[in-house]
């Protein structure tokens, strides 16, 4: 075979123009490959942003760590609407051994202003030990002071989202807001911590000492939403987690709480991942072979309605090579551009699609290799058929065609 005339402009120019002339053929074919590799891009990047979140939940947690968070009573509960947890569990998980610290959350969504803005937030009680517990880190002010929270004084820690949204790039230090109509000083403002699996803002919130929260916000409180330990490193953290257990289960049913671990979190998102990935994957599969057997058959009605073009060509010198190579060079060029289509469906599935699914967003490198390699081997399987048929055809009976 003479390679040179693939190397000239003739021959891209007798591609680019047999893709032209089955423009509704090639519009087809594209459209074919863009679904599937869509989908491909859309998987790979849900499973990347499935263990991204579990990192988060996980590092959210911190290291050596329980969190319990209240049950709802079972289906036939009367009890399913209020907490379940209260100061009792508290002091009884206190006492369990290898619990280092403990501090339990109460939070209340109020109105929070300044002259000139009023937004809608979380206030959280803030226990002596809740913000190391909780791993709240001071980025700039201070933290509460002992005494602080013995009594009820009217100061308070903000978010850098709160910050943000009451005194834009000012710095909140020193500065008041009203909490409940009432007023507070800012001492201090806690470093970023992003966001929960449910998409809410950690960093918008507002703490105040306990005795704060119950006079200014919500005075007479009986159950909380939940309770974090920390955990001494000497002590097997299995049975920690065994012990809680049994001493919440002293006082409740086991509908009436949750106890939250790393592995529990790794348990459940590892089965996520294996659900979404075999749901996925078979969209994929299912969409590729559609997309390949879409693009096959088209391949095929283009070698019959071009045959008296491939006669004319064979009738001129052309060999079946380059016949062969015609017809997959089309295939690729029509699989790069459905690959490139594919991918941008596919960033468009990521933007939109993923946060109704409560997955992150992320746009891994992988995906887009996947779409490259996929796409074109696609387009090359489907039409290596229909090209070997078209190449083998002899001049005198392609050239019959057009009698």
């Amino acid at each position: 075979m003479d390679l040179s005339i693939l190397l000239k402009g003739l021959f891209i120019g007798s591609v680019l123009k047999a893709l032209r002339q089955g423009l509704i053929r090639t519009v087809f074919a594209v459209c074919a490959v863009a679904f599937g590799i869509s989908s491909i891009v859309f998987i790979i990047a849900a499973i990347e942003g499935s263990n991204l979140q579990a990192r988060n939940i996980i590092k959210l947690l911190g290291p050596n760590s329980i969190f319990v968070r209240s049950g709802f009573g079972g289906k036939n509960s009367v009890r399913r609407l209020t907490y379940r947890l209260d100061i009792d569990d508290f002091r009884l998980l206190n006492k369990v051994v290898g619990v280092r610290a403990g501090a339990y959350m109460l939070l209340k969504r109020v109105d929070i202003a300044t002259m000139g803005n009023n937004v809608k937030a979380y206030v959280v009680a803030a226990m002596k030990d809740f913000l190391p517990v909780f791993d709240y880190k001071i980025s700039c002010g201070r933290p509460f002071l002992p005494r602080e929270y013995r009594y009820a004084p009217k100061v308070c820690i903000i978010g850098t989202e709160l910050a943000e949204e009451l005194f834009g790039r000012q710095n909140p230090i020193g500065k008041h807001i009203e909490i409940s109509k009432t007023s507070f000083v800012v001492v201090g403002m806690f470093a970023k911590k992003g966001k929960l699996p449910s998409g809410r803002s950690l960093d918008n919130r507002a703490i105040l000492p306990i005795g704060s929260y119950r006079k200014f916000v919500e005075p007479e409180y009986k159950r909380f939403f939940a309770i974090k330990l920390k955990l001494e490193p000497q002590v097997p953290y299995k049975l920690i987690v065994k012990q809680v257990k049994k001493a919440l289960l002293l006082r409740h049913s086991p509908e009436d709480f949750v106890v939250i671990t790393p592995e529990t979190i790794r348990k459940f998102l590892n089965i996520f991942n294996l659900t979404l990935s075999i749901y996925l994957c078979l969209v994929s599969v299912t969409a590729l072979f559609i997309s390949g057997f879409v693009m096959s058959n088209i391949f095929s009605i283009n070698v019959k309605v071009r045959a008296w073009e491939i006669g004319i060509r064979r009738a001129l010198g052309a060999s079946s090579i380059h016949i062969l190579v015609q017809f997959l060079a089309e295939a690729v060029i029509i699989s790069i551009i459905g690959g490139a289509a594919g991918s941008i469906l596919g960033l468009a599935a990521i933007r939109f699609l993923m946060p109704l699914l409560g997955i992150p967003r992320v746009y891994p490198v992988a995906s887009y290799a996947a779409a490259v390699f996929f796409s074109i081997a696609t387009g090359l399987l489907s039409a290596v058929l229909p090209a070997r048929k078209a190449a083998r055809w002899q001049p005198v009976r392609a050239l019959r065609s057009r009698l």
